[in-house]
């Protein structure tokens, strides 16, 4: 008896961002809202790094999924505790890698500036 090969399928997968999202969604709101505090708070977009951006965004999907596990567990449809406790704690562990005190934005004007503001100003 002949041996089959296993077929083969070719696929093209095409991974989804936060940006293909409709961002009309509750949970799209909280997610971005979420997102915009912690990038405020941090200082804003212009001092994170690449990695830190990827953090924040992780941490704020994930702040979105806890809210949405806390509503649904005190509007009394059940939830899976485990799994909420494992997702905080992810969290907590990414927000404690970018830090959870606020960063103030350094808004000193360079000296240039400042001369020619103050020089145009009289």
């Amino acid at each position: 008896m002949e041996r089959q090969q296993p077929r083969v399928i070719s696929r093209k997968f095409r991974l989804r961002s936060l940006g293909d999202l409709d961002r009309r969604t509750s949970a799209a709101k909280a997610a971005f809202q979420l997102r915009n505090s912690i990038i405020a708070d941090l200082g804003g977009a212009d001092v994170l790094t690449t990695m830190q951006s990827v953090l924040v965004e992780n941490a704020a999907l994930m702040g979105a999924a806890l809210a949405d596990m806390a509503a649904r567990y005190l509007a009394g449809e059940g939830a899976n505790l485990a799994l909420y406790c494992t997702i905080a704690n992810a969290q907590r562990r990414l927000l404690t890698d970018l830090g959870l005190e606020r960063r103030a934005n350094d808004i000193t004007p360079d000296l240039r500036n400042y001369i020619k503001g103050r020089d145009e100003a009289a």
